[in-house]
Formats: structure tokens, sequence, C-alpha cells
């Protein structure tokens, strides 16, 4: 039983990582949510408890840093901190309502609308906006590469069982 909890929880990792380039699949957290699993499910182990804790510090970073990226890029793209701030809410609202696809939707929806309020100018909200989405597509890289350190710890703990 053991192994087939080991391979249901691999392949949720993977579907995780895939998440991190493909915004319509839950992505980070359901890397961690697997790994959680796969503690209760087989035990946590002699190393399971600090292993999960270095892949939750891992996902807690990736969560962070889109959000931080994308603020970042938006405002390399001349967006106040105001429309960066709509422009995270209204992800958060999108992810709310639509998911994965529904936070980049209401992120970039969020900062045009505040900034066109803000400057009644298309091309500046068109350039935050764009700022926005490059920090966001930065905050994938990111996201990925630390899916993999997290399933990268993942297998340590498998083989230390």
């Amino acid at each position: 039983m053991e192994v087939l909890y080991s391979i249901l929880t691999g392949l949720l990792m993977l579907v995780g990582l895939l998440g991190t380039i493909l915004p319509v699949l839950p992505d980070l957290p359901l890397i961690w949510i697997a790994a959680l699993g796969y503690a209760l499910l087989v035990g946590w182990g002699a190393s399971g408890g600090w292993l999960f804790g270095i892949i939750s510090v891992l996902g807690v970073i990736g969560i962070f840093s889109e959000v931080w990226m994308s603020g970042a890029g938006a405002r390399k793209g001349g967006a106040s901190l105001l429309s960066i701030f709509a422009g995270l809410v209204l992800g958060l609202a999108g992810l709310l309502v639509g998911g994965p696809l529904g936070l980049v939707v209401g992120m970039l929806a969020g900062t045009f609308i505040m900034e066109y309020v803000r400057q009644q100018d298309v091309e500046a909200a068109l350039r935050a906006t764009f700022g926005m989405g490059l920090g966001y597509g930065a905050s994938v890289l990111v996201k990925f590469a630390l899916g993999v350190a997290m399933i990268a710890t993942w297998v340590v703990w498998l083989f230390l069982s």
C-alpha cells in the first residue's frame, strides 16, 4: 500500500509542478498537500518532520515570490502602489472565482483598470499591466524551480523512510 501512496503522491506533485507553468492547475499548494497527505498516510519517519518543514518553507517562498515579482514588474512598468494593490485584490478575487487562471486575469485586469482610472491614459495603463505580466512570468520560473526543489526534498524523504 505504501508503494501505491508513493506513486499517487508523486503524480499529484507532478500535476502541481505542471501547474506552475499552466495557470489552470493548482501549483505549489498541491505539491505541499501531496507531501502532507503522504505523511499522514505513510507516516513521518525519522526525517519526515524536518523535510516537510523544508517543503513548507519552499512553498511559502514560492507563493510570496509570485506576489512580490508581479508587483515589482508592475512598478517597473510605472504602476502606482494603489494599482498594484488593486491588481492583487482582483487577482485574489479571480482566484476564488476562476481558480489559478482567474488569478492571472484578475491581477492584470485590476492593474489596468486602476492605472487607467489614475492616469486616464491607455498606453500608461497597458505599460503597467505589461510590467505586471512580465513580473508574473518571471515568478513562474521561480515557482517552477521551487516546485522542483519541493519534489526533490520529498524524494529524499521517500528514500530516507
